[in-house]
């Protein structure tokens, strides 16, 4: 019969890899094996080009390819040459692919079949006279096998594929090999034994040739003894030059089942069976190192494969493992000999491990040279999962470009032009090494509130002389015209007292001006008619001293500064003096004078001006913020305190001294450029220039300092150590808020304006030992007149409650605070009350995050999300109501709740602003991860040392791309850049482990249609996919959604609820749990453990085997707008209970409702009927006892299902598979007047070759008006790995007493599956029909299944 069923798709483990190069050792095409498809990737995009089936049932278990020769020797561009075996299967190819990679053919010659399983395979060079003829030369190939036997792929005389024997190498069972073709002519040959031995032996390439003559010789070199576990794999290095080995060295890797990775010196060819144990023994424990030059343990559990490659000089073995990471192991050696017995020279070390499966076991790795240098790298693992990324200086990026750096205090001393000196000598500031940078500290130490006394002694008795008391204040503002830096608007006001005693009101005001080009400090005259404009100039301060720019001739041993000027009034000279005595750098008082002689004018003025209080101290030091470095205090004793990126390439920093430090960094086209030592990775050559720039030192920011930058601003917000808060914006900082106490928690959110550059910012603060949080609004208008004097809102906080993460929902007036012990608090901003409080979102840790999800449409309720160092991340809808007194009310209802698998810390969250990809990132030991929770992938890696340091991330434009990375250790500031992923997934995968239960939604999930698949594994995870026809057909028909992770054990088995809306999954350890999903913005779908079956023994170690749902009429209200169905659920567990029900003594293994009866089966081979009691919402918690038993099957039942075939009455269709692999059609019927149901039975034995694990119904067909005739399609699967459709024949009416004649079935197709171990089948709709989809260890889709069912007619026969 025509098998028309089309595969669709197929998640299967990935068994073989490999790289196809062009003629310039350029990757161009990844091949992979997954099952006995062939997938081609284009290297370049990752994007997947041609599916190809290769085997009819064997997967694919190895891939080599080689360039091809044209008739003159030379390589064709284009063409490549492929050899795949599986098992004893092989077959040869010609792989044709375009120059953009978009269109690749191959061509498959037929199947070979080898004598035995084909361990490793490559392609040999051409024997003159091998082949003729006026097309591409094709290589000859070798394959070796599991007796270590050399076979020859070749061409007879008709030119067909051949498959003949070479030679057999010494007489041993094999775990692995690898045969390479070596310069010598020969065929080398590494062989892993079952017995922990390795074999090196060889043969001549000649005898590989189609005119070979037997017998051929072979020569064993190397007998190595020494692991304790079979040998899994081997690799033999290419000709090896570098520090420590000579030209010409050859080395052998070999891994073992003792989790040890050796190396081997096989470099002489020449001797024969070196190091080879005189006695052979067989059997392990055998222990014979001799001839090992190095051996390291690394992996968790057994090593599968070993590579070698060579970065620049350096050697180095890259591992892979059942563990599901690859490890990479740098090769050292301290002298250059051959000499085994100096083997101790030679040693390994660890230098990176990646972590990119999931679950256990990668089976397959590739290595390919990259054009800029380093190595790419290609895993495929049990998970289905394709991983491709680049290994550079041992860290992984996809362009190789990864950018680390780091500084000492030092380093930024001498980047800032700093010449440390002695501590006590004040006249050689650290950084005040100028005249201009002295006059610019002076300036910005002139901020703030002065008292001021001034004498004027008049020699004119026309000019009176007298005392003048008052206040002065230089107020910060922007600068008024664009040439200047910095301003002030200087305002003086007291009362002037004459030698008379006559007393007046007197004020002044000027605008004193900074400009850092020219280093000069000027006065202004203002507009009569406005006292805020600028008229013209009054005169311009010069520091005293020589011409020179050195600081001693400005600033003498004391810290005095003195500056002096003139001015030419008319006809009046002004002649002004400063005197500034600076004290640790800070300015506490100082001195003016003027002499001024005209026609009119004779008179000295003299004024001193001192400090205000502390708390105007507190102000003025901070209006001090664009001053320099205190004398006597040396950068290089400072240290790194808080960071927070302005830009993409650059940070803010600040210091233990109070300093502020500005971070640039940016790509030079040149490496002519002054670049930073220890920057590698840089593929294009580039070097960045990074400079570092101090905004000033202030003692209100020693020692503690906290930094929030408000999102889509450059604005940072600075706390100081006595409750002030400052605004850092282009180079200037000012106070804009003073609170109480020392500031434990700082949030900064910037809202929009319609008119750009009009924003308002919020910040929220928190104080040690308040029990409020303050918030305060400043638009960029206040800014530019700093209000101290302002009070900021007041929040109220709960008993206990203290702010570790906040959020503003600027359209709902609503801020949302989180808690260190995993509560959250709402507050409406307007009224300042409390709204809401949801305790233990994430148990009693600290909530690290709260965010909104990014708005999809108009009117759509707000989604928040939360995360934590609980190591969960969750969304909430955000529903927000008026009770009845007009209070605002708001709830939180959670969505989705979810673990990352980095873990445990997460510390941060953004929505990538192009894709809307969530992204997070926190720690897992001593790495900083970034982690792409949906696509559920690890994006960036850093080994940091862990969480407890300063730290700082900045996610890249495209936050799925990597981002920067700066972090204090050991007193020195790193960074690490990275522009892209750390790897590129080429094929998502699934699950780790094998499935182990299935269930497909009754109802369409999203808006095109598609429909929810859950599976479960032994990986303990539920994956929640959306099946539907993609757009590009290079994309997948599955689609993984959502990944759940709450099991702490294997899924046995899950059910939908009719509605798709309750996800139910039981499994080992007794647990059985309720899972809400729904859909959410952004992130598609959501799923929340809602509830959780008590355990029903105290230890909890049984395992649920299956259970039962159905809806009962008797609903209950959730909500006054919700309604939901109740549930009556019915579990077995392995004790052979139904709940708290005693069944048999016979283990209980399926389950299922059919119109309110509970139908189950055991191992004994029965079916039985029970009884039930009254429902509850979600567990039955009554009594159940056996109404009816039926004997079906000689063994276990592992599957089953039930038909009705009348909705009238008891008349049920049951289908079992049993371990026997027989196939059992049941139909059972109640006649109104008979107390027990009548039963048929028709067996099918030997309907699998195996057990058959699972039995689906799919659809009926045919149902005739007068329900004379039934027709019922269903599948089965098992361990035999057939999939096997059934059509079943039902007659209705007619006499109960032969219902055996009513029951007829038919194998409609029977066909491979690839997937093995099958424990779900799950009936799907399609485009062409019905489908199927099959579980297993990995998942495999068909369309049309159903296709060509024979009509009612065709019964017979």
């Amino acid at each position: 019969m025509t098998d028309n069923t089309r595969i669709n798709d197929a998640i299967l483990p990935i068994t073989s890899l490999a790289f196809v190069e062009d003629i310039s050792n350029i990757a161009r095409l990844l091949l992979a094996g997954e099952g006995p498809y062939l997938k081609v990737f284009d290297h370049n995009n990752g994007r997947l080009t041609t599916i190809e089936r290769i085997f009819e049932t064997q997967a694919i278990h190895g891939i080599k390819t080689a360039n091809v020769l044209d008739i003159n020797d030379n390589y064709l561009d284009g063409a490549a040459e492929v050899l795949i075996w599986s098992g004893r299967c092989v077959r040869r190819g010609l792989l044709r692919y375009g120059v953009a990679e978009q269109l690749v053919e191959i061509e498959l010659q037929a199947v070979l079949s080898a004598d035995d399983w084909i361990l490793d395979g490559c392609f040999c060079p051409l024997i003159q006279g091998d082949q003729l003829g006026n097309g591409p030369r094709q290589f000859n190939a070798v394959l070796v096998t599991a007796h270590n036997v050399a076979q020859a792929v070749c061409r007879d005389d008709g030119d067909c594929a051949v498959l003949r024997r070479v030679v057999a190498g010494p007489d041993s069972m094999l775990y692995s090999a690898h045969i390479e073709s070596v310069e010598c002519g020969r065929i080398l040959v590494a062989s892993g034994t079952v017995f922990g031995e390795i074999l090196v032996w060889s043969f001549p390439g000649s005898a590989v040739g189609a005119g070979f003559v037997l017998p051929v010789s072979m020569q064993l070199h190397y007998k190595f003894v020494g692991h304790e576990g079979s040998v899994f794999g081997v690799r033999i290095s290419p000709m090896l030059s570098a520090p420590g080995f000579e030209n010409g060295y050859q080395l052998l890797a070999s891994c073992s089942d003792d989790r040890t990775i050796r190396l081997w010196d096989v470099s002489d060819l020449e001797a024969d069976e070196i190091y080879s144990d005189k006695e052979p023994k067989k059997g392990l424990g055998v222990s014979l190192p001799t001839g090992c030059l190095a051996m390291t343990m690394g992996h968790a559990s057994r090593i599968w494969n070993v590579h070698f490659f060579v970065s620049g000089d350096v050697i180095n073995v890259l591992s892979v493992g059942e563990d599901g990471t690859v490890q990479v192991w740098q090769v050292n050696a301290a002298l250059s000999s051959h000499n085994v017995e100096k083997s101790n020279s030679v040693f390994m070390s660890h230098q990176h491990t990646y972590a990119y499966h999931t679950g256990k076991n990668i089976w397959a790795s590739a290595l390919t040279r990259r054009q800029h240098g380093d190595h790419a790298v290609c895993t495929g693992g049990a998970d289905g999962r394709i991983v491709l990324y680049g290994i550079y200086d041992g860290k992984a990026s996809m362009d190789g470009q990864v950018l680390t750096n780091k500084w000492t205090m030092q380093d930024v001393a001498v980047d800032l032009g700093e010449n440390p000196t002695s501590v006590g000598d004040k006249t050689k500031a650290t950084s005040i090494n100028t005249k201009s940078t002295l006059c610019e500290h002076v300036f910005d130490a002139l901020a703030g509130t002065w008292a001021i006394e001034r004498e004027i002694k008049s020699a004119l008795p026309t000019s009176p002389s007298g005392t003048f008391g008052g206040e002065a204040e230089f107020e910060s503002r922007p600068p008024t015209a664009p040439e200047f830096d910095k301003e002030y608007l200087y305002i003086e006001n007291g009362k002037f007292t004459t030698g008379q005693g006559l007393t007046f009101t007197a004020t002044r005001r000027y605008v004193y001006r900074y400009q850092r080009a020219s280093g000069m400090v000027t006065a202004w005259f203002v507009k009569p008619d406005d006292n805020t404009v600028v008229d013209y100039l009054f005169h311009e301060i010069r520091l005293d001293g020589s011409n020179g720019s050195d600081i001693h001739d400005v600033l003498d041993v004391n810290g005095v500064v003195k500056a002096s000027s003139y001015h030419l009034c008319v006809k009046d000279h002004y002649t002004p003096s400063y005197v500034m005595h600076l004290n640790e750098g800070q300015l506490q008082d100082w001195k003016l004078a003027y002499q001024v002689k005209g026609p009119e004018k004779d008179y000295i003025s003299e004024a001193t001006y001192v400090r205000k209080e502390k708390v105007s101290s507190v102000v003025a030091k901070a209006k001090t913020l664009n001053g320099q470095i205190s004398p006597g205090r040396h950068l290089e004793a400072d240290s790194f305190r808080s960071y927070v990126f302005l830009t993409d390439d650059s940070f803010l920093v600040t210091t233990a001294n109070g300093r502020v430090l500005i971070r640039t960094m940016a790509l030079s086209a040149s490496s002519e450029s002054k670049a930073e030592p220890s920057i590698h990775g840089l593929s294009n050559g580039d070097t960045p220039i990074a400079n570092w720039k101090l905004v000033g030192q202030y003692d209100i920011l020693e020692s503690s300092s906290m930094l929030a930058r408000a999102a889509l601003s450059n604005r940072v917000f600075i706390s100081g150590n006595e409750g002030t808060v400052f605004i850092y914006d282009r180079d200037k900082v000012m106070p804009i808020l003073y609170l109480e106490r020392k500031i434990a928690f700082l949030y900064a959110q910037t809202i929009c304006s319609d008119r750009p550059g009009r924003e308002s910012h919020l910040i929220l603060a928190a104080c040690l030992g308040l029990p409020v949080s303050f918030v305060y609004r400043v638009s960029d208008d206040e800014l530019r007149d700093s209000d101290l004097a302002r009070q900021p809102t007041k929040l109220s906080l709960p008993t206990g409650f203290i702010v570790t993460s906040a959020y503003y929902l600027e359209q709902q007036h609503v801020w949302v605070l989180g808690c260190r012990t995993g509560a959250v608090a709402t507050y409406d901003e307007l009224t300042a009350e409390l709204v809401g409080i949801m305790t233990d979102i994430h148990g009693q840790d600290a909530i690290t995050v709260v965010q909104r999800l990014p708005l999809q449409s108009e009117g759509q309720p707000p989604y928040i999300l939360t995360a934590g160092r609980d190591g969960h991340y969750a969304v909430h809808r955000v529903t927000i109501s008026s009770t009845k007194g007009g209070k605002t009310h708001v709830e939180l209802h959670t969505v989705h709740r979810s673990t990352p698998t980095f873990g445990p810390n997460i510390e941060g969250a953004a929505f990538d602003r192009r894709t809307q990809e969530l992204i997070l990132w926190g720690f897992r030991s001593k790495e900083f991860v970034v982690w792409n929770a949906s696509k559920d992938i690890e994006t960036m890696n850093v080994d940091c040392g862990g969480v407890h340091r300063n730290w700082c991330y900045n996610p890249s434009n495209n936050g799925s791309k990597g981002g920067t990375f700066v972090w204090t250790k050991a007193s020195v500031c790193h960074v690490h850049w990275q522009p892209s992923t750390s790897h590129q997934v080429l094929s998502s995968g699934g699950h780790g482990r094998e499935i182990k239960a299935m269930a497909i939604s009754p109802a369409l999930g999203e808006s095109d249609g598609s429909q929810y698949i859950a599976t479960g594994s032994e990986d303990t995870t539920i994956r929640i996919w959306s099946y539907s026809t993609p757009k590009d057909q290079s994309e997948s028909h599955i689609r993984c959604l959502r990944t759940c992770k709450k099991h702490t054990a294997g899924i046995q088995q899950m059910h939908w609820s009719a509605d798709s809306s309750l996800l139910f999954s039981a499994g080992g350890c007794e647990q059985f749990f309720v899972w809400r999903v729904q859909p959410m913005p952004v992130l598609g779908i959501g799923a929340v453990c809602e509830a959780v079956c008590p355990k029903v023994t105290d230890d909890g170690d049984l395992r649920i085997m299956d259970f039962a749902i159905v809806e009962t009429p008797c609903d209950f209200k959730v909500s006054a707008k919700s309604v939901e169905k109740s549930h009556i659920i019915s579990i077995v567990y392995s004790d052979s209970s139904l709940r708290s029900g005693t069944y048999t003594t016979h283990c209980l293994t399926a389950a299922s409702y059919i119109h309110n009866e509970l139908y189950t089966a055991s191992s004994d081979g029965h079916i039985a009927l029970w009884s039930a009691g009254q429902c509850s919402p979600y567990f039955l918690g009554s009594e159940v006892r056996s109404h009816y038993r039926t004997p079906v099957h000689q063994s276990s039942i592992k599957s089953m299902f039930l038909i009705p075939l009348d909705t009238t009455s008891h008349d049920y269709l049951i289908v079992t598979g049993g371990d026997d692999g027989a196939l059992g059609i049941t139909r059972q019927m109640l006649s109104q007047d008979s107390v027990q149901p009548m039963t048929a039975t028709l067996l099918i034995p030997k309907a699998h070759a195996a057990g058959i694990n699972v039995v689906e119904y799919l659809s009926r067909v045919h149902y005739l008006a007068d329900q004379s005739l039934q027709v019922h399609v269903f599948a089965s699967s098992g361990n035999d790995q057939r999939l096997k459709t059934w059509v079943a024949f039902i007659k209705g009416g007619g006499n109960p007493n032969v219902l055996i004649e009513s029951i007829a079935v038919r194998l409609y197709c029977n066909r491979h599956t690839s997937v093995a171990d099958v424990s779900s089948l799950s009936a799907i709709s399609t485009a062409k029909g019905v489908g199927v989809v099959v579980a297993g260890i990995g998942m495999e889709c068909y369309a049309n299944i159903t296709s060509e069912i024979p009509t009612p007619s065709d019964k017979n026969g």
